[in-house]
């Protein structure tokens, strides 16, 4: 065990998401119910800005890097508006910034200078059960890049339109606790940010899009993004007839894009065919796709699943070139191990290569 710490916080306080950097010091993000989270000096904000929950003081995104011991924050910030905010997924860059990809309520998140987007789109009314968030004016995406020190924004965004966006409530993919607050943000090579999310939104502008328009009532949505967050360098929407989410997004050394998800779409139009060319029934499966490296060709794709429930929640490549997806599925006895030497029949994880 290297370390293991609480957050100290004496406001209700959980965590989400974790990343490190290279020298081995953790960052966490996590939901922060009031002024009790723990901040540090010279940090980007010391007062939590309240929300819509209707628990404690409701909720803003925490933020903190901790030394690689664990002994010590070496700073900790709130994030947010007077609405509710949650983080999905962070990720540390190579100059040591964080980069956070979450959803907001609020109408005042903080968005930098030039940003894409400076003003919250709103929805309809979203409560996620058993989270304590609520959304009563809907949901944006936002995405944020913080400075080394954890003392400034370096760029700071909504993304969204008139619906709700940045949360995943279609019924048959909203399986676990929380699975409303999926996707994740990625870099490329050069520091761009990747995020791929989930959106009900028909009116979010496309740049160079493989696929320009919401097909259904609940699509993925992938964009990459300069590292300042003022300018998309392409944004595409991605499903079906039927609701669709993006989970996790990856690049191989070629830049392109590797997406995984879950679907009910049996119409998903995937590109080339894959492994499996066809749905495989049920609630949901899982899907991955390829994206080129300019977003604008979905270059290849497969549903991945079986008669049962299935979604793929995690995505990577390995040096050369092979896909891996990690998921989860209802599949009974043996119906997804191939090929693999260990395997546990009935148990509900997914791991494919």
């Amino acid at each position: 065990l290297v370390f293991s710490t609480y957050s100290g916080s004496t406001s209700n306080n959980f965590g989400y998401t974790a990343t490190y950097d290279e020298a081995g010091m953790l960052y966490s993000g996590s939901s922060a119910f009031g002024q009790g989270y723990p901040t540090e000096l010279g940090s980007y904000d010391s007062t939590h800005n309240g929300g819509a929950s209707l628990i404690e003081q409701g909720i803003d995104i925490a933020l903190t890097k901790y030394n690689a011991t664990g002994t010590a924050r070496l700073w900790s910030t709130f994030l947010g508006g007077t609405g509710d905010e949650l983080p999905h997924s962070i990720i540390v860059n190579a100059q040591n910034e964080l980069v956070v990809y979450g959803s907001t309520g609020s109408t005042d998140f903080p968005t930098t200078a030039g940003a894409i987007d400076s003003s919250f789109g709103g929805g309809g009314i979203a409560a996620p059960s058993g989270t304590g968030a609520n959304f009563p004016n809907g949901s944006d995406i936002i995405i944020t890049h913080l400075s080394a020190l954890g003392d400034a924004l370096l760029g700071s965004t909504y993304l969204g339109g008139s619906a709700n966006d940045g949360i995943c409530d279609a019924a048959a993919l909203k399986y676990n606790y929380a699975d409303e607050f999926r996707g994740e943000v990625s870099l490329d090579a050069d520091g761009n940010i990747l995020i791929v999310s989930s959106t009900r939104s028909s009116d979010i502008i496309a740049v160079n899009a493989a696929q320009a328009f919401n097909a259904g009532s609940q699509d993925a949505l992938i964009a990459k993004l300069n590292p300042t967050l003022s300018q998309v360098l392409w944004l595409t929407y991605f499903g079906g007839t039927g609701d669709d989410s993006g989970f996790s997004i990856t690049e191989n050394d070629l830049g392109e894009h590797y997406i995984c998800g879950g679907t009910s779409s049996s119409t998903l139009n995937l590109g080339a065919s894959g492994a499996q060319s066809n749905y495989g029934g049920g609630a949901a499966d899982a899907f991955i796709m390829r994206l080129s490296p300019a977003g604008n060709q979905m270059s290849g794709g497969t549903f991945w699943g079986s008669s049962s429930y299935d979604q793929a929640y995690f995505i990577e490549t390995d040096a050369n070139g092979f896909v891996y997806i990690f998921g989860q599925t209802t599949a009974a006895g043996s119906a997804l191990i191939q090929n693999a030497a260990y395997g546990t029949p009935n148990s509900g994880n997914l791991l494919s290569r």
